[in-house]
């Protein structure tokens, strides 16, 4: 399984044109920079709290029952995901909505490609253990998961401006990010990081009696 973000690259690319920040966020194929307002920031550090403990980022998967438990607080993190879109709904050009699309949408990749999985399981099982090539399927795409999201909180947490949760060394990339685990957008100059660019929510209107 390989991730693949165009239409969010090419939106980042879009805001980065438009905005300004002193926070530089790292992307797969982009680095831009952001400008977090103060409910993006506390947003931000509510994630750096609510997820990290979450089972499929805290521990690795070694039989069908870790697997289910796994697939269980993947759950669990998108509808945290999906709540925090509404709370940032006002925000959606901000950075931090950026980084939580970009999770929810690793998310969603992984489901489609696990479902027809499990659906080919279901018609082979004996029992109720999976096929061993579709657990290590499973192992191989958790874990692929696993690195994206913690990749993703490593870009929240300077947002939060907290430091990231300690966890253990194999289960989170080497890199800020995996990018073999990526295919590079199609858009024109996509294969190679952009120089920091600009991205931050949109600002608000002006009060009553106050000049634009």
């Amino acid at each position: 399984m390989k991730f693949r973000f165009d239409a969010l690259f090419e939106k980042a690319q879009r805001l980065a044109r438009k905005y300004g920040g002193d926070v530089s966020i790292n992307l797969p194929f982009i680095t831009v920079s952001v400008k977090p307002d103060d409910i993006e920031k506390k947003v931000a550090r509510e994630l750096m709290v609510r997820l990290p403990d979450k089972r499929v980022l805290n521990s690795k998967e070694c039989c069908d029952s870790c697997i289910d438990r796994s697939l269980a607080s993947i759950q669990e993190i998108r509808k945290i995901l999906v709540e925090k879109q509404v709370e940032l709904s006002h925000l959606h050009n901000g950075g931090l909505y950026l980084l939580i699309e970009y999770m929810a949408e690793g998310i969603r990749q992984f489901l489609t490609d696990t479902e027809h999985q499990e659906a080919r399981a279901l018609v082979e099982a004996h029992g109720t253990m999976r096929p061993p090539d579709d657990r290590e399927q499973y192992f191989s795409a958790l874990q692929q998961l696993r690195f994206h999201i913690h990749s993703c909180l490593l870009q929240v947490a300077k947002i939060a401006g907290m430091e990231t949760p300690k966890v253990e060394t194999y289960l989170h990339s080497s890199e800020e990010w995996n990018e073999i685990s990526y295919i590079a957008p199609t858009t024109s100059g996509a294969l190679e990081h952009e120089p920091q660019q600009a991205i931050q929510g949109p600002t608000s209107p002006p009060s009553a009696g106050q000049r634009p």
